[in-house]
């Protein structure tokens, strides 16, 4: 019997939904980071669109790839991280040629003050696409890896 009444508010610890939750908001974190970093180098180069705008957010993808889940130098072998990072560069560029259709037409003033050109398309500016597309890759590869690992690791504990 716990001294703990069940209407009681608690951290949470025990109940494993939380501890996905946390890992899809550091998923969605670390795509954020990476996918902003390489959009700024990306709007510093001077890339708008075109073929080279696909190869940017292919990048994006891979590395958002290989960096969440469970870390490269953690897992069994290294193809895994090589298979997402792969993955990630079709995703990456997936990605941004739905936010480029789907986002396209919307324009914004607000990155003027990043250096970018003024009223410019969502999808033309890679300092506002990149962390998007990074963050949305990075929550997905973050809950997927993740979750199997936390399974993996419960169900041994309980086996044993």
């Amino acid at each position: 019997m716990s001294l703990v009444p069940r209407w009681a508010i608690t951290s949470g610890a025990v109940d494993d939904c939380y501890i996905s939750n946390m890992r899809v908001v550091l998923g969605l974190l670390k795509g954020a980071v990476v996918g902003g970093a390489l959009g700024w180098a990306a709007l510093k180069l001077g890339i708008a669109g075109g073929a080279a705008a696909f190869l940017t957010y292919a990048v994006i993808g891979g590395l958002v790839g290989m960096i969440c889940g469970k870390p490269p130098w953690r897992q069994d072998t290294f193809w895994t991280s090589a298979l997402k990072g792969i993955f990630g560069l079709a995703v990456g560029a997936g990605l941004y040629w739905v936010g480029h259709k789907v986002l396209g037409g919307i324009h914004v003033t607000l990155p003027a003050a990043l250096g970018a050109p003024p009223d410019r398309a969502i999808a033309d500016l890679p300092i506002l696409l990149g962390p998007l597309v990074g963050a949305i890759w990075g929550g997905f590869v973050e809950a997927d890896d993740g979750g199997a690992a936390a399974a993996d690791k419960n169900k041994s504990k309980t086996t044993a």
